[in-house]
């Protein structure tokens, strides 16, 4: 793990492999380290990037707002601090948002996007109400009581109790200060359905078949609206469909990828 200080935060990240460059975004309320299956078949052909965002891991936690608008700055200024000019972005959930707002200020350092489990919508009145309601209750009651209530919501019905146990401590671990700035930048976050006509790059759009958070048909409207893109659906998998199912997962990745960039 390696650490750089930009915009008045310490961020880590991983740097490995060489070759293309991509940047992977995890989801909330986890690290970089959601992505390692990834990085253990990409890093071979490909430079893989992968910050634990602010707040969250490693990272710096301060008490304030995470706009993704900061978000999309610190990976600027990452990418820029690693002299890359141009990478294949890659989120899944609230990292899929933050790939919209870099789409939004940074666009020339994308080449191509791949939107996981995510969605292009803003969230509703009652979205925002919840987001604040969790955004206290970490505050009050520490990271532990978001695990109660986010873990039936991210994974699969199906989903092995050794990742359960997984997921549970990396909640558990994750600092309260990141978990509320996130989710109320989260809730402040700009509709990027918009914005899906102009995106220019090639688009692979991911969902869990099981995705109750940002589910199918989500996928299918962004997919509706984005000039260059497809959509691949993975079976036995909730919302968290690279650790769900990784060798799917990592399937239709690394096609995709293959396919722009090998």
């Amino acid at each position: 793990m390696m650490e750089t200080y930009l915009n008045g935060l310490r961020l880590a990240y991983e740097d490995e492999g060489s070759g293309p460059p991509l940047l992977l975004l995890h989801a909330f309320p986890f690290n970089g380290a959601m992505w390692n299956d990834q990085v253990a078949v990409l890093r071979d052909r490909y430079r893989v990037i992968v910050p634990d965002l602010r707040g969250f891991g490693k990272s710096g936690a301060p008490n304030e707002v995470y706009f993704m608008q900061q978000y999309a700055d610190d990976l600027a200024l990452l990418l820029a601090t690693l002299a890359v000019k141009q990478a294949t972005v890659i989120g899944l959930s609230m990292g899929g948002y933050i790939a919209f707002e870099l789409w939004r200020s940074h666009r020339s350092l994308i080449n191509g996007l791949v939107l996981a489990d995510t969605r292009a919508g803003a969230d509703s009145s009652e979205g925002k109400v919840a987001r604040e309601t969790n955004a206290c209750l970490a505050e009050s009651q520490g990271s532990t009581a978001i695990a109660d209530i986010l873990l039936p919501k991210l994974i699969a019905p199906g989903a092995s109790d050794e990742l359960r146990a997984s997921l549970r401590a990396t909640i558990s671990a994750t600092n309260p200060a990141g978990i509320a700035g996130a989710l109320r930048g989260m809730a402040l976050r700009p509709d990027s359905t918009i914005d899906l006509p102009t995106i220019a790059v090639p688009v692979l759009i991911i969902v869990g078949a099981e995705d109750i958070l940002t589910p199918p048909s989500e996928a299918h409207l962004m997919q509706k609206y984005l000039p260059e893109s497809k959509v691949a659906l993975i079976e036995g998998a909730g919302h968290l469909s690279n650790l769900e199912q990784p060798a799917s997962f990592n399937a239709v990745l690394s096609e995709f990828l293959d396919h722009r960039l090998g």
